[in-house]
């Protein structure tokens, strides 16, 4: 028999059981299959999925006071970029002596009081955007530490600096992963429009290549504003753009791009274009051609 619709105001966002009771929704319509349970007491409808902030935001009802949502939960709720198949449970940590969290969907951690760094991010408390980029320290690789630190220090919505990380590494003292956040640290910096420029950047330095200067404002002649660029070597006059799928699938975007393009080339700059092929399979050819570049302008 085909399930009975839910009350409106439960149709198109998480909730928890105590206001399916106040919406007059019994017990037994909570546990049909057309519900998903991502843990005890909390359902969506399985047709109308959460993004990753409302997945996570409605948690906020199980957290006790002392626990605080962390790792790369809190990253999400920061809107920072993580791996893809990342969004599965949720980290909550709790400042001891509050009890580990222990519930389906759910990873528990505990931390000492001095040690937590939190604040309140669409209304729930999370970890700093310093804190869980240390907190991912023991999840991550190197690189995609470098990603979401590109990301931290970057975005100003985060308002933390590359000092702002050193410190909460050095805080943290012994523990998992710290090996991997201090190579990704010396890696981080400010400036990098997207996960995939930072990996264009990762490409070009380890091939030992020089490092580009990044988000370079370009100027005409008469001082006016041109564009700004990726990545550059303002000393050659050479720009590095990575082109995503949207420069490709948006007219207006990708006819933005070339007009920059062509008036960028007129000031005597030359523009090497680089896509997500570049960074894996084709990334020798790629870094032989700007190699060759560079010696040609040196």
């Amino acid at each position: 028999m085909r399930a009975r619709p839910l009350p409106p105001p439960l149709r198109y966002r998480p909730f928890d059981v105590g206001a399916a009771d106040r919406a007059g929704v019994c017990r037994q319509r909570l546990r049909r299959r057309d519900l998903v349970r991502p843990t005890r007491s909390i359902r969506w409808a399985r047709g109308r999925p959460p993004d990753d902030v409302e997945r996570i935001r409605a948690f906020r009802q199980i957290l006790l006071p002392g626990q605080f949502v962390s790792h790369l939960s809190a990253a999400a709720l920061w809107e920072l970029p993580v791996p893809v198949g990342a969004a599965g449970p949720v980290h909550i940590t709790s400042r001891i002596p509050v009890a580990q969290p222990r519930r389906t969907g759910v990873v528990g951690h505990r931390i000492t009081a001095d040690r937590a760094a939190v604040v309140e991010r669409w209304g729930m408390p999370v970890s700093t955007p310093a804190a869980l980029w240390v907190e991912c320290g023991a999840l991550l690789a190197v690189d995609q530490l470098v990603v979401l630190g590109d990301a931290v220090v970057t975005e100003r919505r985060c308002a933390t600096t590359i000092d702002d990380l050193r410190g909460a590494l050095d805080r943290a003292g012994a523990r998992a992963g710290v090996r991997k956040l201090r190579a990704a640290l010396k890696l981080v910096r400010v400036g990098a429009g997207s996960p995939q420029e930072t990996r264009a950047r990762l490409t070009i330095v380890r091939a030992g290549l020089p490092e580009p200067t990044l988000q370079l404002d370009i100027l005409d002649e008469a001082g006016r504003f041109v564009g700004r660029i990726d990545m550059a070597y303002p000393e050659q006059r050479i720009v590095i753009e990575y082109e995503g799928d949207q420069h490709r699938t948006d007219a207006e975007q990708w006819g933005r791009d070339l007009r920059r393009y062509r008036e960028v080339e007129r000031l005597g700059w030359a523009v090497v274009r680089w896509a997500k092929s570049d960074l894996g399979p084709h990334a020798h050819g790629a870094v032989d051609h700007l190699r060759s570049l560079l010696a040609r302008r040196g």
